[in-house]
């Protein structure tokens, strides 16, 4: 579960509701700063913020916030020696604090906008600043510079695409692999020339056809990561070129040490080539092998997440050291208008805590 799920249900809301954001943690907590969660005046909640142990708070929350139109910040105390309530029996060793706003009005359409851009690929960042009671917002992509003028509190969350991955192979093997994947928040294709096999696949992103045919059908980005595991050895030596080709940052393949020894005809595979795919856990069967397949999946995206702070911390670095060009006389409204033009909202509350 992740923002994106949160999103997509804000664009089918049809009641009152609620965001909640993990905007600071003290400690050690179950959920990190950027967490968040939607609840819903009829009681369902999408996403998590802790084990289970607040939630129950938080939706008590709700209506008056929702009546009120007001934004609430509220604190948990997790650390046992601290507070008697929350502390002793969550024993999470930690402080949270959580914004909570009404999802309505121009917020929303701002949540909606982002959504529009993650669709697309686009990373954008959420602004939110506090300047006395006003809590305003400001949505812009990634590389648009912004400049807080808050002097009470200020909180920025990116939020980031998921990982595009180009299953190539339907077969009954590859069914645990796109639902464990998708589960894990990534963004995955199902490629294959059999449409009785991609008919396994209610509701998948699917593309119809041979690798030659895919190569017009799918456009591959240096970001994508790519499974190929249709078990026909021709298609998937084909799949692996046309992927090389495109520069693909990873290509997992699946099979014996024989079979991926004749698919790269005795040469050892390239750099972003792992196969066979999956961490070494021992997996027997589609399943085990589906989960050490995710599990890989899920670290190598942590690893290109730091990749890419790395690399835009260098060059907020080489920016800062040889100047970063003409300011503007109010950068974050001026980010935003360009990026989101009409997109900016205000909105009035008070603070409480708990704990």
């Amino acid at each position: 579960m992740d923002m994106l799920d949160i999103l997509r249900a804000i664009r089918q809301l049809e009641q009152p509701a609620v965001l909640a954001t993990i905007v600071e943690v003290e400690g050690h907590a179950y959920r990190k700063a950027g967490a968040a969660m939607l609840l819903m005046g009829s009681g369902e909640t999408i996403g998590t913020v802790s084990p289970g142990c607040i939630e129950s708070d938080l939706l008590e929350r709700v209506p008056a916030i929702c009546e009120a139109n007001q934004y609430e910040m509220v604190e948990y105390n997790m650390k046992p020696d601290e507070d008697p309530i929350w502390g002793e029996s969550v024993g999470c060793g930690g402080v949270i604090r959580i914004l909570l706003e009404p999802v309505e009005g121009e917020l929303r359409e701002l949540l909606l906008a982002a959504l529009e851009q993650l669709n697309r690929g686009v990373e954008v960042r959420l602004s939110r600043e506090i300047r006395g009671q006003e809590l305003s917002y400001e949505l812009c992509t990634k590389d648009t510079a912004v400049n807080s003028t808050s002097n009470d509190w200020q909180y920025s969350m990116t939020l980031t695409p998921r990982q595009r991955v180009i299953l190539f192979g339907a077969g009954l093997d590859a069914i645990p692999i796109y639902h464990l994947l998708t589960q894990s928040s990534f963004r995955v294709i199902v490629a294959d020339w059999r449409p009785g096999l991609l008919a396994s696949f209610s509701g998948a992103e699917i593309a119809l056809g041979t690798p030659e045919r895919l190569e017009g059908e799918i456009q591959l980005y240096e970001n994508d990561a790519v499974i190929v595991c249709s078990h026909h050895l021709h298609y998937d030596r084909e799949m692996i070129h046309m992927s090389l080709a495109n520069k693909t940052r990873y290509i997992g393949v699946m099979g014996s040490s024989k079979r991926i020894n004749m698919l790269f005809e005795g040469d050892t595979p390239p750099a972003n080539v792992k196969a066979p795919i999956g961490l070494s856990i021992g997996a027997e069967g589609p399943y085990e092998i589906a989960v050490s397949i995710t599990a890989e999946f899920i670290a190598l995206r942590k690893e290109w997440q730091n990749q890419e702070h790395h690399k835009e911390a260098r060059n907020d670095y080489i920016r800062h050291l040889f100047g970063s060009g003409t300011e503007q006389s109010d950068g974050q409204t001026e980010a935003a208008a360009r990026a989101f033009p009409g997109l900016s909202a205000r909105q009035y509350g008070a603070s409480c805590s708990i704990g």
